[in-house]
Formats: structure tokens, C-alpha cells, sequence
């Protein structure tokens, strides 16, 4: 069975989406098959697919495939998930009734979140979604807060310096120790030019490159696959 992780925040503008795209870059990278499924309304992941695909410039190894229903998305897992190795599901930048039966599927759900109150709240609801779908499912999935689009300017906040004990501390949940810093490289690759590790190895791309295989890294941690296939439904 496929690795199914999820990418959630009902707050939206987190980088959800540009965290999926470098994660399956990297996946890719490292000879796994990767779906990727655009389950949020504005379809800036299929899109992206669609301009690489102008540009000739789509990675292998990787699908992207839109589906906004959750019963839509139960029946592609059913019938094409067990191809792939690894399954990323980007959801709507909104609170939804599709969030359980996503949680439901995955083994990992990551809430991205930049240093506002908004969306740290947001991790906190998604936290406490994946608590009780576990529950009434009999799961285990996995939950982690990811910090992105940090710079130095946002370091020296007070949100920022509370995000760690309020992560794991008070609510208990993962906090990723890889930052996913500000990057122009982020924004460019969001442009239909392929995944982050397609592009010319520069100064800039190198940086970001490690920053995202440090996040697989932990990803693969967490969920105790070392890079190899694992997980379930």
C-alpha cells in the first residue's frame, strides 16, 4: 500500500501546496512513484501540472490528477493508489467536510503555517481533527506543523518565538525542525518549470534543495519508512 500524506490547514495561504510539489520532487528524485491529488477549488496544483506540461518540463515518476469530492477521491485511491508509492493530497485553503475522510486516508498530515495567529490556530484545529478521526477510525496518523516562508525579519517576532511551545508544548503535536525559509526558488517553481530538483543546481537552488530533503527526511522519520514504501489505508 502507498505512503498517503496530506497537506491541511483550514486557513489557507500557508504553502500547502509548494510544500507537496518539493516533497514529490524529492520522492520522485529518489526513484518512488508519486500521485499527486488537487482537491482544493482554486487548482493552482493541476495548473502548475498543465504549464510544466506546456513547457515540457513535467517530472517523471510523478501524476497530478484533480478530484474536489471526497467520494471522487476514494474511488481513484481505490482503483489506481495501489500503483504508486507515495500519495500527496493537497486540500482547500478552507474548513470543509472533505478534511475527515482525508485525514481518514492518510498516515501523515502536515499543516503548514507562516507566523501568524491565524494560521497556527488553524495547525490547532487540524490537530485536533486528526485526534478525533483517529479515534472514531481506530488510526494512527501522524500529524506535524510546518513552518514556511521564514525569514530573518520573522525570526525576531514574538509569534515566531511562541510557535514551539505552543506546537508542542500546550498542544503536543510535531513541530518539523526544518524551517522552509522565504525563497524566490519557491515562487519561480510555481511558474510551470518542473520540481525544485530539476532545476540548474545554482547557489540558491542548492539551499533549497537541502531544506526539502531535510523535510523528507523527517518525513520518512516520522513515519519510520527510511525512504522506503510503507503506510496504508
Amino acid at each position: 500500500m502507498p505512503t498517503v500524506i496530506s497537506a491541511i490547514n483550514g486557513k489557507g495561504g500557508a504553502g500547502k501546496t509548494t510544500a507537496l510539489i518539493n516533497i514529490a520532487g524529492e520522492y520522485a528524485l529518489r526513484g518512488r512513484t508519486v500521485a499527486m491529488i488537487d482537491m482544493d477549488a482554486r487548482s493552482n496544483l493541476t495548473k502548475w501540472w498543465s504549464d510544466c506540461r506546456e513547457k515540457e518540463a513535467q517530472a517523471e515518476r510523478v501524476d497530478v490528477v484533480g478530484h474536489k469530492t471526497a467520494r471522487a477521491v476514494g474511488t481513484y485511491l481505490d482503483r489506481a493508489g495501489s500503483g504508486f508509492d507515495c500519495i500527496l493530497i493537497d486540500t482547500p485553503g478552507e474548513d470543509t467536510a472533505i478534511v475527515d475522510p482525508v485525514i481518514g486516508w492518510s498516515d501523515l498530515v502536515i499543516s503548514p503555517i507562516q507566523a501568524s495567529k491565524r494560521e497556527v490556530l488553524g495547525a490547532i484545529d487540524c490537530f485536533e481533527s486528526v485526534l478525533r478521526v483517529n479515534e472514531a477510525l481506530g488510526r494512527g496518523c501522524l500529524h506535524g506543523v510546518l513552518r514556511t516562508r521564514v525569514s530573518l525579519t520573522v525570526r525576531h517576532t514574538e509569534l515566531y518565538r511562541k510557535i514551539r511551545p505552543i506546537i508542542e508544548d500546550k498542544v503536543g503535536t510535531y513541530l518539523f525542525r526544518t524551517e522552509v525559509m522565504e525563497r524566490n526558488v519557491y515562487k519561480d517553481i510555481q511558474n510551470g518549470i518542473g520540481t525544485l530538483q530539476m532545476q540548474e543546481l545554482t547557489e540558491a537552488i542548492a539551499k533549497a534543495r537541502r531544506e526539502t530533503q531535510s523535510v523528507v527526511e523527517e518525513i520518512d522519520e516520522l513515519l519510520g519508512t527510511d525512504g522506503e514504501t510503507g503506510g496504508g489505508r
